[in-house]
């Protein structure tokens, strides 16, 4: 099977840019707990009001999460399996909260002052617990690379058509010639390929009746559970307590997937995209981030940094309290870290626009601009020719225009023909910058900083723009 291992790989790094299932709105699981208990945090700089940090049983499965006065989450865990008879503590240990698992080995610990955790979890095999808050994630943006681990079998035949398009002729020539008797001993993305492929070979397994499941050798019933999963709950618990059971999650079985919704960056961890046992609102995407990175253990962005391995979990989230802190007391100068934009809709959309640290190592002129502002309209035209001209050299231009009064703005572009990225902005971006008076204008440099923003209506020079783009030192006044 050697021959394959770097085929897994190829398989398994195509599967990566495609993006996940949506995952439907699941209800509050504390109205159905068997034991619950909470603790308010004490007033403290970047402690919100009203947030509490909350434990409890549901089926049989321990969780812990910390909210704010309004039910927002910041964080939540399964910490492992649980008996309502043998509740865990939940108390103060210094300038932390602490939940701990009644057998004194699982514990999540929130040290407030510091917007830090620290967690030991059980980790738990994937069907033994469903996915946490599922409504988080509903309708979020996954941002490039979120998907480090395994996916799940909704996910394989979703995306099975898709890898195999993005295969050599080599892979698909071995794929081809896997005899049927090592199928058991596939891993199930290339079993899900193989179906696609060579439906044939399955022929047979697939009318397999569920009676006839438990007289099968192991190594047969175990490809089964991978293809046919629906076939085992007609089992009574006697004939599923006959079978094999999958083995536990390992470290290497695990993933971290990320994703943006509501200005915020949030984090889950588990087997795979369908099952999670951690999620952390980890910080405000408000800001370009200045050191993303991430794998499949670990993931840093500016200040918010979590490591994960083998069930012990290190993160440094940041906390509303804190963003906020941090946002008021930005100063929008050369060389600050500028603002993320917010945008409604786009006309001309390039790519992940409202995501600026995309664009790190390219010139970015942002124009904030509006259809009643004739000075504005003037300055949009030249900007397309910039854009235009000057596009191949790394020069993005992003066009905002308030959502407010943009009723009749698809037309107006269409009968231009411009060509520049329009962003339809709900106000946020905007405020973001200080811009109250059209036009105004900013520019970033190749390291994503800000370089220039104009003073009444002016646009940047020929000299400013050529500066930035051949990357030389020394920025013109004008």
């Amino acid at each position: 099977m050697s021959s394959f291992r770097s085929m897994k790989y190829q398989l398994f790094a195509a599967a990566l840019i495609l993006s996940g299932p949506s995952i439907t709105v699941a209800a509050d699981p504390t109205a159905q707990a068997q034991w619950s208990e909470s603790i308010p945090l004490p007033d403290f700089p970047l402690v919100g009001p009203g947030e509490r940090i909350e434990a409890y049983i549901v089926d049989g499965l321990l969780h812990a999460r910390r909210l704010d006065q309004t039910d927002n989450l910041l964080w939540h865990f399964i910490l492992a399996e649980a008996d309502p008879n043998q509740p865990p503590t939940l108390e103060y240990v210094g300038t932390a909260v602490e939940v701990r698992h009644a057998n004194g080995a699982y514990f999540v610990r929130d040290t407030f002052p510091r917007s830090t955790l620290a967690a030991h979890r059980q980790q738990l095999a994937p069907e033994a617990f469903p996915s946490l808050d599922s409504i988080d994630r509903e309708n979020g943006i996954d941002l490039s690379g979120s998907q480090t681990g395994p996916f799940s079998p909704a996910q394989f035949q979703k995306s099975a058509p898709l890898i195999i398009a993005q295969l050599d002729s080599a892979s698909l020539d071995r794929l081809q010639k896997i005899p049927p008797e090592e199928l058991p001993s596939l891993d199930p993305m290339t079993l899900t390929l193989l179906q696609k492929l060579r439906p044939e070979v399955f022929d047979r397994l697939q009318k397999i009746p569920p009676e006839e499941l438990p007289s099968l050798d192991p190594m047969t019933l175990a490809m089964l559970q991978k293809l046919r999963p629906e076939a085992f709950a007609s089992l009574d618990s006697t004939a599923l307590a006959q079978l094999p059971k999958p083995p536990p999650a390992t470290g290497e079985d695990r993933g971290i997937y990320k994703w943006e919704k509501d200005q915020q960056l949030w984090v889950a961890l588990g087997p795979n995209m369908d099952h999670w046992d951690a999620l952390i609102r980890l910080t405000p995407t408000v800001f370009v981030p200045e050191k993303p990175s991430f794998g499949p253990t670990f993931l840093r962005w500016d200040d918010a940094q979590l490591q994960e391995s083998g069930g012990v979990l290190i993160a440094r989230y940041v906390s509303p309290a804190e963003a906020d802190r941090k946002q008021q007391n930005h100063k929008l100068v050369r060389g600050a870290v500028p603002f993320n934009i917010e945008a409604q809709r786009w006309i001309n959309s390039i790519g992940p626009g409202d995501r600026i640290g995309w664009f790190l190592g390219k010139v970015v002129l942002l124009h904030f601009w509006a259809t009643w502002s004739p000075e504005s309209i003037v300055q949009l035209a030249h900007y397309d020719e910039l854009y235009k001209k000057h596009k191949d050299e790394g020069l993005v231009v992003i066009a905002i225009h308030s959502a407010e009064g943009a009723d009749g703005l698809d037309a107006f572009i269409a009968e231009r023909g411009y060509e520049l990225p329009i962003a339809v902005d709900e106000g946020a971006s905007a405020q973001r910058y200080g811009i109250w008076n059209f036009p105004q204008s900013v520019l970033l440099d190749r390291d994503c900083r800000l370089a220039w923003i104009s003073q009444d209506s002016e646009a940047p020079s020929p000299a400013q723009l050529k500066h930035l783009l051949d990357d030389i030192d020394t920025f013109p006044a004008r």
